[in-house]
């Protein structure tokens, strides 16, 4: 079942009007756009890049509804859940499922970032696994954010829940994925491993992986495609010219502070490249000119806008 789930999807965004209500014509527009590229697996809709913990449930569950339509021959939807309350994430799970997600991502909570146990952890996705019948995968978290990069302790007890059969690795080091792939390989047969620390996928997927779940293929899916491309046919030296372009546009947006800004740049990248009419936040998060002057450069460089 995991196999058939295996690929590279895009974390698509959430285009908004001006009264900060989902904008559903650009979102079609931009599901359809992703989506329809060759090679892109799938989506990962209600991500950290969709802005899930500022969404209502029945906003999230209208978001994959609308992606479903676009569905198509082996194309795939994982949604993420994102919730404090795991008896309210298990409802939203199961209509999650219902609505056409074939798989769900389990965030953890940011208020575990200052402090949770290991059971605490194992009981919130015990208690929503025990609900749902789809694949679950858990979020490895960069290694940088305190609790919610999860011990081999506590993901050895969370391998053991029958229906966690992936990983979104995101720990954000090369180091540290190659230690959890090994992990995640060895304890459980099958588990797919999805690279998705967006400035390192070139050493994870050439050490290997089984995919990835990367809001930087929504701005250039087909740079993604063709990077994962080279490196599965070994044309290393090709792969690591893309690789080098992707970095560019990678650390521009993740990689400058603060972090918590990079679905405002990816927004407005979209914006730039006419993708979507405008880069408003569900939250008061905005970027100063400052900001929107070195994304605008980073794209002319890039030659994405002239």
């Amino acid at each position: 079942m995991i196999k058939k789930l295996n690929g590279i999807y895009a974390a698509t965004v959430v285009p908004l009007n001006k009264n900060k209500l989902i904008d559903k014509k650009s979102l079609n527009t931009h599901i359809k756009n992703v989506i329809s590229t060759e090679g892109i697996k799938g989506l990962l809709l209600n991500g950290h890049a969709g802005e899930n913990f500022t969404l209502t449930a029945d906003e999230q569950i209208t978001i994959i509804k609308i992606a479903k339509k676009y569905k198509k021959n082996d194309k795939k939807i994982i949604s993420g859940l994102n919730f404090e309350d795991p008896i309210f994430a298990s409802r939203v799970a199961r209509n999650m499922e219902k609505a056409g997600a074939d798989a769900i991502l389990i965030f953890p909570p940011f208020s575990w970032m200052q402090g949770i146990t290991s059971d605490m952890i194992y009981n919130h996705h015990k208690t929503i696994c025990n609900q749902i019948k789809k694949p679950v995968f858990l979020y490895q978290s960069s290694i940088y954010s305190g609790h919610l990069s999860y011990k081999k302790e506590t993901l050895k007890k969370l391998l053991k829940i029958s229906n966690v059969l992936g990983v979104k690795e995101g720990s954000w080091n090369y180091k540290s994925y190659v230690s959890n792939y090994n992990f995640f390989k060895k304890y459980k047969k099958n588990f797919s491993v999805m690279a998705s620390g967006d400035e390192h996928l070139y050493p994870c997927f050439k050490y290997g992986s089984d995919g990835s779940q990367v809001s930087i293929a929504a701005i250039v899916p087909e740079k993604i495609v063709e990077l994962i491309k080279k490196i599965k046919d070994k044309k290393y030296k090709e792969a690591k010219i893309i690789d080098k372009y992707l970095l560019v546009l990678a650390q521009n947006i993740y990689g400058r502070y603060p972090q918590n800004f990079a679905t405002a740049r990816i927004k407005y990248c979209l914006k730039i490249l006419r993708k979507i009419p405008n880069e408003i936040m569900r939250s008061s998060i905005t970027l100063d000119k400052i900001e929107k002057n070195r994304l605008k450069k980073t794209l002319k460089f890039l030659k994405l806008i002239y």
